[in-house]
């Protein structure tokens, strides 16, 4: 199964609800204002899509958008966002949902958000319960939360995102609560269509044989790969400096695991992830391989899919490559074996892009069609 994905920020913009809104109101981020306008373009690009011969696509339900104030939705938004998906449908292309993705309303943020127990218990399921009731039956699966330790760290340990925090503690306990809100929307979306995880893994490398160096290695490998293992194997979340927690059904909590691949990592004297190796393009094709193979081997039986592969770059010639060896590298990894069920393309079209202003998509903002597109439509047909 071969895809790609959107992103509600990069499609629509921040709504005035988020807390993204008001962090690009506070000058922290350039204004995302409409997006790709595809507000009022999505017939045209679900034709488009189409048209590509893509089949499938991930899209993200903007939670501030359906739910702006606490405690109830917005009816049109949610007519809105079926629309939206019956374009889709309409012409062949198979949905799959993300309920969480960089923003989240403001209103939830002020009542503690994912790291406050009954905040979270209180309306997080209740909003992925809204959204199943209203599009459940036109979607082909579910990716709950994107990137939930990337999330965690960019806002409160390194200070890139709301709310903005550097705060070593903070960040560990909020990864946790990522797990549990993980847990709490596959009790609500269970059943016929998959519920698939999308977690940020790579090789992790130490910058040097030093023993801090070492051991910021080890931490950030336990907070990525260890959590998770120790979640989907054990049914603990257990995450470095805090108690381990067991959460019953998380050990059962997804249909498949779905991997964001963006490259190896190094952890830098800040403890912060930079590009590994230094003098490898971006995302490292090698590094696939072994990420792959190692997650077969720690969580056997388990389906995989690449839940997002692609690169950032004003360079389509490199784009072209790297998808035509990714191709053969899909081709490798079925062939030794790795359970790989899917892959989706990092994106669709080019809209707002939060931290990098490099192009991603395999079409423009204005919808004209790259050079590279051809190489994704070989790739579907070699792989798909």
């Amino acid at each position: 199964m071969v895809g790609v994905t959107t992103t509600a920020l990069g499609s629509l913009g921040a709504h005035p609800a988020s807390d993204w809104a008001g962090w690009e109101r506070r000058g922290l981020a350039a204004p995302s204002g409409q997006g790709n306008g595809h507000a009022t373009r999505y017939r045209d690009d679900a034709e488009l899509l189409a048209g590509a011969g893509v089949r499938h696509v991930r899209v993200v339900v903007d939670w501030a958008r359906v739910q702006p104030t606490a405690g109830a939705c917005d009816g049109a938004a949610l007519e809105a966002e079926r629309d939206r998906l019956s374009a889709l449908v309409a012409c062949g292309v198979t949905p799959w949902v993300a309920l969480h993705h960089l923003a989240q309303p403001g209103w939830f943020v002020d009542e503690g958000g994912f790291g406050d127990d009954r905040a979270r218990g209180r309306h997080w399921p209740r909003f992925v319960d809204e959204v199943a009731q209203a599009v459940g039956d036109l979607v082909g699966g579910w990716f709950p939360i994107v990137d939930p330790v990337g999330w965690a760290a960019n806002g409160h340990l390194w200070g890139v995102a709301p709310p903005g925090r550097r705060d070593p503690e903070t960040f560990a306990k909020m990864a946790r609560a990522s797990w549990m809100a993980w847990r709490d929307a596959w009790r609500e979306l269970r059943g016929p269509h998959p519920v698939v995880t999308a977690v940020q893994l790579g090789p992790v490398h130490a910058a040097d044989q030093t023993i801090d160096a070492t051991k910021r290695a080890r931490s950030w490998d336990g907070i990525t790969w260890g959590t998770l293992v120790s979640a989907l194997r054990d049914g603990v979340i257990s995450v470095p400096g805090l108690a381990d927690v067991e959460v019953p059904g998380l050990r059962d909590s997804c249909d498949a695991v779905g991997v964001i691949y963006r490259g190896g990592v190094e952890l830098g004297a800040t403890g912060a992830p930079v590009d590994w190796p230094a003098q490898a393009r971006q995302p490292w094709l090698e590094g696939l391989s072994d990420t792959l193979h190692r997650l077969a081997e720690v969580l056997p039986d388990r389906p995989i899919m690449i839940a997002e592969h692609g690169v950032g770059t004003d360079d389509d010639e490199w784009r072209t490559e790297l998808l035509r060896s990714t191709a053969d590298q899909l081709l490798e990894l079925r062939a030794d074996g790795v359970p790989l069920t899917g892959w989706f393309h990092r994106c669709a079209f080019d809209g707002y892009e939060p931290r990098a202003a490099a192009s991603w998509g395999l079409f423009d903002r204005d919808r004209n069609p790259r050079p590279s597109l051809e190489a994704f439509s070989e790739l579907t047909k070699a792989v798909g």
